[in-house]
């Protein structure tokens, strides 16, 4: 406070009394202007940034709806080859037997369904 009286003694003693007195009174005036300003200023920044997230929030949530349907089609259709395989391999498996079983069958045609080293026709169980 001592301060603002040495530059009012010092400016009218300048003769610039008025516009420092000016200047005051527009600073104490326009003060709570530029307070709300500023929270006016961070409440908009606050809100655009809240809005910005939710924007993100739901384009992820809609983003991790689709993979989730993604990954339960492509499961579902694990599962249907899956099935397709299983009932191939038992296919093979009757042929290898009804093959082995048989009299007469080419030697090349039993080296073929032999079962060299643990697998079932080439499939490893």
């Amino acid at each position: 406070m001592g301060n603002v009286w040495a530059v009012l003694a010092a400016c009218a003693g300048g003769g610039g009394l008025a516009g420092v007195i000016g200047t005051l009174i527009t600073g104490m005036l326009t003060r709570p202007k530029t307070r709300a300003d500023a929270v006016s200023l961070l409440t908009d920044s606050a809100l655009r940034q809240v809005n910005e997230l939710q924007e993100r929030t739901a384009e992820a949530e809609r983003e991790a709806l689709a993979a989730r349907n993604e990954l339960a089609a492509a499961r579902a259709q694990v599962r249907v080859l899956a099935e397709e395989i299983d009932a191939a391999v038992a296919t093979l498996r009757t042929w290898r037997s009804a093959i082995l079983s048989t009299p007469g069958v080419p030697e090349p045609l039993l080296l073929m369904v032999r079962d060299p080293g643990g697998t079932v026709n080439g499939r490893h169980l």
